[in-house]
């Protein structure tokens, strides 16, 4: 069990899927050709498991997979992917490392010293730059991407988590759950420009498309700030369920999902009325959230049941789930949406995900 996990572990809950009629319905996501194969789902399908023990499934419905497990560091937290999709970086909290993954031949190359407990992960400058949160020494580490070597240190606030950074990438966004407030950073110079109260320990956070506004969860709050990104002020919170972590926001800006650590579900946010309209049951604490191809089918890893869960986002219905490493935190949607990379905290890797029918 790692060290901020909440609860005992509970057991895989294998769920009944929407019926048929309502998986005929879904828009066909595809995996890009250029994309490495993905098994070919079962002929013969179970009522609730496959036969290959993957995932619940009916035929025509999206079939969650497992291509590989990639071992990194101890206790992984964050995963970000360069842009370009040429690399990855792990953030290694239990290690004090940051783990460098070369994408097309899913091995790590390099491991990088950084803070104590790296978290967050974001890239700036057209990656030219990492920014990794370090939760227990208070900062954040600047690691010069060519070097791959930390050429700054910034203090920001108390126990660092999240790193997020905007469209335009003029500024990161760092959330400390131990000030209760978002550290603002300009890239250009790798400075603190700002810091903008929002709820009690904040976690995850996301933007929207054009950077106007950014979505914050508050986890000892059960609440989301919405910030204003041109004032970096907050101009609503939003009630959701217990113990917000992981943000989502569409391509679109018009939906926000965000994942209920204790409550085991997923709220669905209406970005224009800043209001929840619909809830989704997934697996035990859900963390990571991320976006498959095509946007119509989203992922949530599920640390307390040790799985991925998948919904499609017009029905807000669960697919289906797959089992992955022990205590999945955090989710990265890889090389235009075809895969997903998940850090699996308790067994010290990544999982690398996609879909296939």
């Amino acid at each position: 069990m790692s060290p901020d996990r909440p609860g005992p572990r509970q057991s895989i809950v294998r769920r009944l899927l929407p019926p048929v009629l309502a998986c005929a319905a879904l828009v066909t996501v595809g995996v890009p050709a250029a994309a490495v194969a993905a098994p070919t789902a079962p002929a013969a399908l179970l009522s609730g498991t496959a036969a290959d023990g993957q995932a619940e499934t009916h035929p025509g419905s999206p079939h969650p997979v497992v291509l590989a497990t990639i071992d990194v560091g101890l206790n992984p937290r964050a995963v970000a992917f360069t842009p370009g999709w040429r690399l990855a970086y792990v953030a290694n909290a239990g290690s004090n490392t940051v783990s460098v993954i070369d994408v097309r031949r899913r091995t790590v190359i390099d491991t990088i010293p950084v803070g104590a407990f790296p978290y967050g992960v974001g890239f700036v400058r057209h990656g030219a730059f990492a920014y990794i949160a370090n939760r227990d020494s208070d900062e954040v580490s600047v690691i010069d991407t060519a070097r791959r070597a930390v050429v700054k240190t910034i203090p920001v606030g108390d126990a660092p988590r999240w790193v997020a950074v905007a469209p335009d990438g003029r500024f990161a966004y760092v959330s400390s759950t131990g000030s209760g407030a978002v550290t603002v950073l300009d890239t250009a110079t790798h400075t603190v420009t700002a810091t903008i109260p929002v709820g009690l320990s904040p976690r995850g956070i996301a933007f929207t498309s054009d950077g106007r506004f950014a979505y914050v969860a508050n986890s000892d709050s059960d609440t989301v700030s919405v910030v204003d990104t041109a004032t970096h002020t907050v101009t609503a919170t939003i009630a959701v369920g217990d113990e917000p972590r992981g943000v989502l926001v569409t391509p679109d800006g018009r939906t926000v999902y965000v994942s209920n650590t204790i409550g085991g579900t997923v709220s669905v946010i209406d970005a224009r009325r800043n209001a929840v309209t619909a809830t989704i049951t997934v697996g035990a604490n859900p963390r990571g959230l991320a976006l498959y191809s095509g946007n119509r089918i989203a992922y949530v890893a599920n640390s307390g049941s040790d799985t991925v869960s998948v919904f499609d986002t017009r029905t807000n219905t669960v697919l289906g789930e797959v089992a992955v490493g022990d205590d999945p935190r955090w989710t990265a949607s890889g090389p235009g949406g075809s895969f997903l990379y998940v850090t699996n905290t308790g067994s010290h890797s990544v999982s690398v995900l996609t879909l296939t029918r």
